[in-house]
């Protein structure tokens, strides 16, 4: 009992960093995960970084309130590092968004707010498939790897540690990068989608008892379905693409940070 309540302090300060990952990363899926479970789940990922945390503390004359600090230290990196581990998750299901939202999807939900928040189908799909292609491809090691290598960067017991020269500029070009590629992979989507809205309109003008705001979304829909057929299997091989550039975070956060003495 006494062991358990010295390893304690270590254990909320790794579970301080892991939590807001796991909640950010759609990958372990805690949108679904409730209550005890998640909990569980976090502490036994705590469990490998602790015995590092409880050899520097345990030389350290330490408060409750020291520890406190240190995991709201910790929760804000856990943020930071959870938001670039999530930037692909977020691309993709924005591919699919901005496709759902070209071909009329979401058109209720922006008529009519009252009905709720805009549900994505095909967002939700390609979520889905980046998840499934992490694990099968890839694994969920690729995720916690990045986790452990950022106590290498930013030790959990370092409390401020020195940005780099070009920190800003890394994490600005990261988010400049996964915009970038967003619109890129829904491009095809855009284009043909708005072309053929462009040749509905003509039909309008040129046919005055054509209901063009009726014929429209069903058109689009079933042209978007069929393009969506025929770029799934390239954009496989794109999801598994900016899947493997995970493992380059380490990297990224070694030219944000630079590395800390505990």
């Amino acid at each position: 009992m006494l062991l358990y309540l010295e390893y304690l302090p270590s254990l909320l300060v790794g579970m301080a960093r892991i939590y807001p990952c796991a909640i950010l990363v759609p990958a372990f899926c805690f949108q679904h995960i409730r209550g005890l479970p998640r909990h569980v789940i976090v502490m036994v990922m705590a469990f490998i970084p602790a015995p590092g945390i409880h050899a520097v503390l345990v030389g350290q004359d330490y408060s409750a309130l020291m520890i406190v600090g240190l995991m709201c230290k910790e929760a804000a990196l856990g943020i930071l590092l959870g938001v670039l581990l999530a930037m692909p998750f977020w691309m993709f299901e924005s591919v699919g968004a901005l496709l759902d939202n070209q071909r009329g999807a979401l058109a209720g939900g922006q008529l009519n707010p009252s009905l709720g928040p805009d549900a994505t189908p095909i967002g939700h799909l390609f979520k889905q498939v980046v998840i499934y292609l992490l694990i099968v491809v890839l694994g969920l090691s690729v995720l916690t790897q990045v986790i452990w290598d950022s106590y290498l960067i930013w030790p959990a017991t370092a409390w401020v540690p020195l940005p780099a020269v070009n920190g800003f500029s890394t994490f600005i070009g990261l988010l400049g990068d996964t915009f970038t590629h967003m619109m890129l992979y829904v491009a095809p989507f855009i284009a043909v989608l708005l072309f053929l809205e462009f040749g509905i309109a003509l039909l309008g003008v040129y046919s005055q008892q054509l209901q063009v705001s009726t014929l429209a979304p069903p058109v689009k829909c079933l042209a978007g379905i069929g393009i969506l057929l025929l770029y799934f299997p390239l954009l496989q091989d794109l999801i598994v693409g900016r899947l493997n550039l995970l493992g380059d975070l380490k990297h990224s956060l070694g030219l944000m940070f630079q590395v800390s003495a505990p």
